[in-house]
């Protein structure tokens, strides 16, 4: 009496032994970069220090899941990414020769297509904890790389990186609800080489980022 009691009903208890699912994913972004200057900054003149900043973006997808074994899944999430990043140069003024910050404001819109594995854990009741991991490519429609204007700092369209993520699967009666936390590290150099004094001071500029994810299955 007391174990019939004490056990819990599990919801959607057949759910993951599908060979095929789908649903959809709405996330909070926050995109930032890497900054890799040049190996002697103080050979570049007029250039003091570069960073940046990150506001909080959005992000929603599709999820395909494809069930390879028990505890391992095969996922497809196509996602459209919205952000706007900001980089902040410290440098002379090329027209008053007077040392200010320079702002850039780099505005993105991804599409974003990662394949992903997703290692799940024991069921416990009506909770899973899983770990992911794979690699993205991304295109930002947003990217002004042709286009040809020294006050803007251009970065290139196309993108490849590799993700890791953590986050648990919550089975309700009618729908599987995840949290997830993500990292995604760019791989390429997205510096677009256009003779600028910024640019000049750079060797290289990566894509990184953290989305709090939240999927419907």
């Amino acid at each position: 009496m007391g174990f019939t009691q004490n056990r819990k009903l599990k919801n959607q208890a057949t759910y993951d032994k599908r060979p095929i699912h789908f649903g959809f994913c709405l996330g909070i972004n926050y995109f930032d970069f890497q900054i890799r200057p040049q190996p002697d900054l103080a050979s570049v003149p007029g250039v003091y220090d570069m960073y940046t900043t990150t506001s909080p973006g959005y992000s929603i997808g599709i999820i395909s899941n494809l069930r390879l074994a028990e505890y391992l899944d095969l996922r497809f999430v196509p996602t459209f990414s919205s952000t706007v990043r900001m980089l902040y140069v410290d440098m002379d003024n090329p027209i008053t020769q007077k040392r200010e910050i320079t702002e850039y404001e780099i505005e993105s819109s991804f599409i974003q297509f990662p394949f992903e594995l997703k290692l799940k854990g024991q069921r416990i009741n009506n909770h899973r904890w899983y770990v992911l991991g794979g690699i993205q490519y991304s295109a930002d429609l947003a990217s002004k790389q042709n286009v040809e204007d020294e006050t803007i700092f251009k970065i290139k369209r196309n993108n490849v990186d590799w993700q890791v993520g953590i986050g648990i699967d919550i089975y309700f009666e009618f729908f599987k609800f995840s949290p997830q936390l993500k990292g995604s590290f760019g791989l390429n150099n997205l510096l677009v080489e256009d003779g600028t004094v910024p640019v000049s001071a750079m060797d290289q500029i990566l894509s990184r980022s953290i989305l709090i994810n939240f999927t419907f299955e």
